[in-house]
């Protein structure tokens, strides 16, 4: 070992390594932040490091002792340096990409957007982002997906590219199709679900729409009959979050034709719940009878038993939209929802319903009893509502219960308080440009503007401000 890091010859470094400690080319790679293929290349001879950091990030990798690290060229590490001259080493903050150490930001959005445009993407990879959430078992919070999307720039996924070099060799043909190959683009799917509660939409319709146009492409090169429906039914999901995404960034066109590839889609796999989800995403594009009406299309595609949880979404806005135009039924359909959501496994069932947890369903009973005008439900609903509202929730969220909350407390004459939720729903609606958290502050700047107090004014013009910064109309 002595000899290889003598050379510099890391290739032999590597070898022993896999030899002696018994470890795979993915754990050394992992270890040195390098991708299996490199740390492969690296020990064939075929590539070579001669990058100073490189040998930094391998020495501190595989955590050499200071023989080995001055053996190799390098200076030995920061501990021993501090242990020699009588100091106590401090721990160093990590930077982020803009240079501000990590354990002094406020708020994650700040790194992952910034004053930087969201459609740019910077140099975030969000395929293989998507596909990593895609992957993970549990709810993960909001903070904790922000941080992964923080880290995820071209480099850092380089080491986890292959995993692609497969869809690759799919794209060119429909022989290197496989198992393996279909869970990735399952796990996509599902990971840019997960990714839209707390991205604006922006910040990945461009990462969506290529994963859209891969699965087509798979589509149409003929792949065997066993994956042909799990791919449709795949891209069937995706697009029907690219519609509402597409609609959600004001671009109707464009979400009518994600609208029609999704009826196809499900159509050719045989999943006709996709529409279900389609007509359900349409519904928050309009309101009143017409939002009903796309509800209830959407639950003619429910089968008979089964799907619980897009059971209890659907019953859950139909009980939102019917509350809105005073309609009593509201709240039996709300506990059908209710009852609908305690048979349902949302986190296992389709691409779309892991949204549905407790909290969401807080917020749908929020939303239905304020528009009833029922005060005592109400105010028993808010308190359900604001303690899931965990610290790391996701801010789409947060706008439409502090939008539901500032409507209530206005109907109850409480100015000070409807004020003061409705500047926290616009902050969260502004963080994530959410549409749909504007929509819901819609009844919140009518009841405003009767209001002759300065915090009213003010409030009511940032509102406007901002619906016109997103290209809605006024309210």
């Amino acid at each position: 070992m002595l000899d290889a890091l003598q050379k510099r010859n890391i290739g032999q470094v590597f070898r022993l390594v896999r030899q002696y400690a018994g470890v795979s080319q993915t754990r050394i790679g992992i270890a040195v932040n390098l991708s299996q293929g490199k740390v492969s290349e690296i020990m064939r001879g075929t590539a070579q490091v001669t990058a100073l950091e490189v040998f930094e990030r391998i020495a501190d990798g595989l955590r050499m002792p200071d023989s080995a690290r001055l053996a190799l060229g390098l200076a030995p590490s920061s501990s021993s340096r501090a242990q020699i001259i009588g100091t106590v080493p401090s721990r160093r903050a990590i930077p982020s990409r803009d240079g501000v150490p990590a354990g002094q930001l406020l708020s994650v959005e700040g790194v992952l957007l910034g004053s930087r445009r969201s459609d740019d993407l910077w140099d975030i990879d969000l395929l293989t982002l998507a596909w990593v959430v895609g992957r993970l078992d549990s709810r993960m919070d909001r903070r904790t997906m922000l941080l992964l999307a923080v880290g995820m720039t071209a480099e850092t996924a380089a080491s986890m590219a292959d995993p692609w070099e497969r869809l690759s060799r799919a794209l060119r043909g429909p022989q290197a199709l496989d198992e393996e190959t279909i869970e990735r683009l399952e796990a996509r799917t599902i990971g840019f679900h997960r990714l839209e509660y707390v991205l604006p939409a922006r910040a990945i319709y461009q990462g969506l729409t290529t994963h859209i146009n891969e699965l087509s492409t798979l589509l149409q090169s003929g792949p065997p009959e066993r994956y042909r429906r799990r791919l449709a039914a795949t891209a069937g999901e995706a697009a029907t979050l690219a519609s509402w995404i597409a609609w959600d960034l004001n671009q109707p066109a464009q979400a009518a034709s994600f609208e029609r590839v999704a009826a196809l889609a499900a159509k050719e796999s045989g999943h006709h719940i996709i529409q279900a989800c389609t007509y359900a995403y349409r519904s928050y594009a309009v309101a009143g009878p017409e939002a009903v009406e796309y509800i209830r299309r959407a639950q003619q595609f429910l089968p008979a038993k089964g799907d619980d949880a897009t059971r209890a979404w659907l019953l859950a806005r139909e009980a939102e939209e019917l509350a809105a135009l005073g309609d009593g039924h509201a709240a039996e359909l709300l506990q059908r929802a209710e009852e609908a959501h305690t048979r349902a496994r949302p986190h296992r069932e389709r691409a779309w319903t892991r949204f549905l947890d407790p909290g969401r369903m807080a917020a749908f009973q929020l939303s239905t009893y304020v528009r009833l005008g029922d005060e005592q439900r109400v105010a028993e609903a808010s308190q359900a509502a604001l303690a899931a509202l965990g610290p790391d929730e996701d801010q789409k969220r947060v706008s439409v219960v502090y939008a539901d909350i500032a409507q209530a407390q206005l109907q109850l004459g409480d100015v000070t308080e409807g004020v003061a939720y409705a500047r926290r729903a616009l902050e969260a609606a502004q963080r994530t440009e959410s549409t749909w958290g504007m929509q819901h502050l819609t009844k919140v700047e009518k009841a405003l503007a009767a209001r002759p107090d300065k915090a009213a004014r003010e409030l009511l013009g940032d509102l406007r401000a901002n619906r016109r910064a997103l290209g809605l109309s006024p309210a």
